[in-house]
């Protein structure tokens, strides 16, 4: 599990993508649809293969990303932390988009 305390992170209209301890982790726009990476891995985010969790504590939350079932990224932060907060955000939206399609 990463800790996100001081992380910079890259925000466009195209995606973004911030550094996690020694990962990189993005989301980006392409053809075929949004894509995540986490340093050269890439998750096809229109795909119903992915999940994601968030646990909320007082002061820190932990994100989870899963791929089939698998664990591909925990990420524990600070519970105002806007860079996982949006990610987690646009994660949760995408998910209730593909279960209504």
């Amino acid at each position: 599990m990463a800790d996100q305390s001081q992380g910079r992170s890259i925000m466009t209209k195209q995606g973004f993508y911030t550094k996690v301890g020694n990962d990189f982790v993005g989301v980006f726009l392409s053809s075929e649809g949004p894509k995540m990476f986490i340093n050269r891995e890439v998750y096809e985010l229109a795909s119903s293969c992915w999940d994601v969790e968030m646990v909320k504590g007082r002061s820190r939350q932990v994100i989870t990303f899963y791929w089939r079932g698998e664990v591909k990224l925990s990420v524990r932060c600070e519970a105002d932390n806007e860079v996982f907060m949006s990610l987690f955000d646009y994660w949760s939206c995408r998910a209730q988009d593909l279960r209504h399609a």
